[in-house]
């Protein structure tokens, strides 16, 4: 069956439909789930309550635009509603750290995916959040704010903040990364 097909049956409620999208765009949810949880195992339950919210929304979702976006927005909808929710108390707005990237990348470039996922594994929820949505789902600090219920100057301080939490990760990773 074609993905048009698959989603037809899904909003019919057919449950064979529903299993072949799962099957489909598990590993796509998985991947986006677990940059921002921080566990494999928080990261399935994100999984699973995102296409859940997908088969019960399915009618709203348009074929003008492709799927996976679509999917994509409800994943991370569904991981910031668990951070949200988990995260305790925001944090202050004071002292924005101003830092300049570090420029040789030959370094980061050797690291492996599982390295990658370890050290932000490491960020606090609320640096991770911000740091996946504004780096690597390209948010503005606008919409990170709005996103996550926080100011602009909270978004962009603890994204500061998490680039230097990274920074000190590799140093002790990696003697000489200066």
């Amino acid at each position: 069956m074609n993905l048009d097909q698959i989603i037809e049956g899904c909003r019919v409620g057919d449950r064979r439909s529903q299993q072949q999208l799962f099957s489909r765009f598990y590993n796509y949810a998985m991947t986006i789930a677990r940059r921002y949880m921080g566990s494999r195992d928080l990261a399935e339950e994100i999984v699973s309550d995102a296409f859940f919210k997908a088969f019960t929304k399915i009618n709203l979702y348009e074929g003008s635009m492709p799927f996976q976006p679509w999917l994509r927005r409800i994943v991370i909808n569904t991981a910031i509603d668990r951070l949200r929710s988990n995260i305790a108390e925001k944090l202050a707005l004071d002292s924005l750290v101003q830092t300049e990237p570090y420029e040789d990348s030959t370094i980061i470039a050797d690291l492996t995916r599982e390295q990658i996922w370890a050290m932000l594994d490491n960020l606090p929820p609320g640096y991770r959040a911000v740091f996946n949505l504004a780096v690597v789902d390209g948010y503005t600090h606008e919409e990170v704010a709005e996103t996550l219920g926080i100011t602009i100057g909270a978004s962009k301080s603890n994204l500061s903040r998490a680039r230097q939490y990274l920074r000190r990760l590799l140093r002790n990773e990696f003697e000489f990364f200066e």
